[in-house]
């Protein structure tokens, strides 16, 4: 099992999950980083429980009785999950060029923090990575120890540069300007890709919303970038249950096919030879990763019956005597 000294400062997300939250914390303890940065978001007033489990969370994560340069960020107004993680990477950035990154639910093998750090060293200047991920869903490529994709690794357990994040651009108000031009369509592998993701933007530029991976999304197809996946799987999310921060129903399809998913650890690192992308595995990746296994024929109807009938739909069933010319 790969268990080098980390010297690369980690950043851990955390918020009001102690269970969780000292399930991820022994790894790190496990680990002894060198540096470690905490941000913690404060609690919401308006939910009773969450004063004790914050408190208990802190309480946690301040138990740091290694050698380690240790950073906190405790705010004492609630931001929510989406300013919270935002505000957390300006802080972190502010201070390093690379970053380890977790959040309270994401917990990872040992192996899964020198993965990362070799990664983050052998392509510290390659300006086409964006990410490199701790999660495997399941397809692998080739013989090395992982592969490129588009998509972007998983935001719970992860790691970047901050050249990476100097593109970020949380609001994504660059996406007007472009998401007409055929250079900015022409990034995805086809035209059910593009219509696919630039919902998810739309959605996100019209209405707002408590991410911040979408932007994620959004950074790799516009500079054309690539993330880094594992081909085992290094981590897995312990929070799909009723207290995430996402409307995933615990007992659903997708609940039980990413949540608490078996991890693994390395032994070395095998390199490949080349960074580039198999465009016919990546579209299987997708389909895997995106559309969570579900055929191209069913995922392309449904996206499709959804996005333009539904729509015409609800428009006759609200005014149904003027549709039929009787009014």
């Amino acid at each position: 099992m790969l268990k080098d000294k980390i010297t690369t400062p980690i950043l851990l997300l955390v918020f009001n999950r102690p269970e969780k939250t000292k399930r991820v914390f022994d790894v790190i303890k496990n680990v002894q980083p060198k540096k470690l940065y905490i941000a913690a978001d404060a609690p919401r007033s308006h939910v009773s429980s969450d004063a004790d489990n914050c408190s208990s969370v802190r309480a946690i994560v301040s138990q740091i009785d290694w050698d380690c340069d240790a950073k906190f960020l405790f705010h004492k107004k609630n931001l929510g999950c989406s300013l919270a993680g935002k505000t957390a990477w300006d802080w972190f950035f502010d201070q390093e060029e690379e970053m380890i990154f977790i959040e309270d639910d994401g917990l990872v093998s040992v192996s899964f923090f020198a993965f990362c750090q070799e990664m983050l060293e052998i392509y510290r200047n390659d300006t086409q990575i964006a990410y490199i991920g701790g999660v495997n869903y399941g397809p692998k490529y080739g013989n090395s120890s992982y592969f490129f994709s588009r998509l972007p690794a998983a935001t719970y357990c992860m790691a970047t540069w901050k050249r990476v994040y100097d593109l970020y651009d949380y609001r994504m108000e660059s996406y007007k300007s472009i998401r007409g031009m055929d250079s900015f369509r022409n990034k995805f592998s086809n035209k059910f890709e593009f219509d696919f993701f630039s919902e998810k933007f739309d959605s996100y530029v019209i209405n707002g919303g408590n991410t911040y991976d979408i932007q994620m999304i959004y950074l790799v197809y516009k500079y054309e970038m690539y993330s880094i996946v594992p081909n085992i799987n290094l981590a897995s999310n312990i929070g799909l249950d009723s207290g995430a921060n996402n409307n995933l129903a615990p007992d659903s399809a997708r609940a039980i096919k990413l949540g608490n998913r078996p991890r693994f650890e390395l032994t070395k690192i095998v390199h490949p030879d080349l960074v580039e992308l198999d465009h016919k595995f990546d579209m299987e990746y997708f389909r895997v990763r995106v559309l969570y296994g579900e055929s191209w024929t069913s995922a392309i109807f449904r996206f499709y019956i959804c996005k333009y009938l539904r729509p015409a739909y609800r428009a006759i069933l609200k005014k149904p005597l003027e549709f039929l010319g009787l009014r």
